[in-house]
């Protein structure tokens, strides 16, 4: 709470000084953006969502290398909130607004420091926009550039709230009040190759290893990808999840055609996703890898067709099929997506989700209009 006061205090100060020392009111905004979401969501044609939000975002302009940016979002429900699989609304299903971001930036040459409420993206902790608020975190977080092709992030996370949540309108604490701590680099100075590795420490909980690479090659005819992954989460209390994933990605541009294959195996316990929607490849839109549970395995395939050759090329269609499989039980999820941009501030997406799984099955439709500014 002293420390919320406090960089409260000290953004406060600086906006202040900002626009005392600007020539014209306006000197002081560097940028003003968002967006306007509409949502809809309906499951098993039982329960109904439908929201209007969006979010709204001021940054300052520099000032001696600093500047302060906020966010505030909302998502407000219109007709009927009756509550659906992924979280439109806070925890009693109402609407809500937050202060999703209030951060202090500073900046010095390829170094950056931010300080307070952002969005922040990394494999085990990231912003997952998958409904109407996204993830942001409470967190100090240095990101270098010193090195050549080397981005260097140092991050400490205390706080998080927003879609994955268990109280989405409110920050709550990460790993009690030890925070997270994060370390990761990336790589891409080999031609066509990316490196990531991440280690997160959750004190007296769960260390974290995460590593990836991505081969790409391209032409004006095909893109072809492959990818790998591996994961380690060591808990205190001795239990162990390895994960390898790999995935590949072929694409025949002349015909707009995409189809993608990808594989996760876990050794040990239940692989978690943690702060957002997770890494793994074959993560579906509801059922993740964390649903093979112990010892378990996925699959995905996939299928995407672009209209580039009817002179469409912001409209696709994708079509994903993901298994899940722990000992003898297998479950399904299919998944259509329809993507339409329609101008570079309009967009549209509608996505429907089939799960077949002997527990719990289901059907979930969710349809969201952004204009952006």
């Amino acid at each position: 709470m002293k420390l919320n006061k406090i960089i409260i205090g000290i953004i406060s100060l600086l906006i202040m000084s900002i626009i005392i020392i600007a020539e014209e009111p306006s000197d002081f905004i560097e940028n003003i953006n968002g967006y306007v979401r509409m949502g809809y969501q309906e499951n098993d044609h039982k329960h109904t969502n439908i929201a209007l939000g969006g979010k709204v975002h001021i940054k300052t302009s520099s000032w001696n290398n600093f500047s302060v940016g906020t966010s505030i979002y909302t998502s407000d429900a219109l007709i009927s909130h009756k509550g659906a699989s992924i979280s439109f609304f806070d925890a009693s299903n109402h609407s809500y607004t937050i202060l999703g971001e209030a951060y202090i930036e500073g900046k010095w040459g390829n170094t950056s420091i931010k300080i307070g409420r952002q969005s922040i993206e990394t494999p085990f902790a990231d912003s997952d926009d998958i409904g109407m608020i996204p993830n942001t975190f409470e967190a100090a977080v240095l990101i270098n550039h010193d090195l050549k092709d080397t981005t260097i992030f140092l991050g400490q996370l205390q706080k998080y709230a927003g879609v994955d949540s268990n109280t989405p309108s409110n920050f709550t604490q990460l790993n009690k009040n030890k925070g997270v701590q994060v370390l990761g680099l990336s790589y891409n100075g080999i031609k066509n190759i990316f490196l990531s590795a991440w280690l997160y420490r959750l004190k007296d909980n769960v260390t974290i290893a995460y590593f990836d690479a991505s081969y790409k090659q391209e032409n004006d005819l095909f893109m072809m990808a492959f990818n790998v992954q591996y994961s380690q989460q060591k808990y205190e209390d001795n239990r162990e999840s390895i994960v390898y994933g790999a995935e590949s990605i072929f694409d025949f541009k002349p015909l707009g055609l995409s189809a993608s294959i990808a594989y996760n195996t876990v050794n040990g316990v239940a692989a978690e996703n943690f702060f957002g929607g997770g890494p793994y490849f074959t993560n579906a839109q509801h059922h993740t890898l964390t649903d093979a549970l112990n010892d378990g395995e996925s699959f995905l395939y996939g299928f995407t067709w672009n209209a580039t050759h009817m002179g469409i090329d912001t409209l696709s269609f994708t079509t994903h099929i993901h298994s899940f499989m722990h000992e003898n039980k297998k479950s399904k999820e299919y998944d259509f997506t329809v993507n339409y941009r329609y101008t570079d501030t309009l967009n549209f997406a509608a996505i429907y989700s089939d799960i077949e799984d002997a527990t719990e099955p289901f059907s979930t439709m969710r349809i969201f209009v952004n204009y952006m500014f």
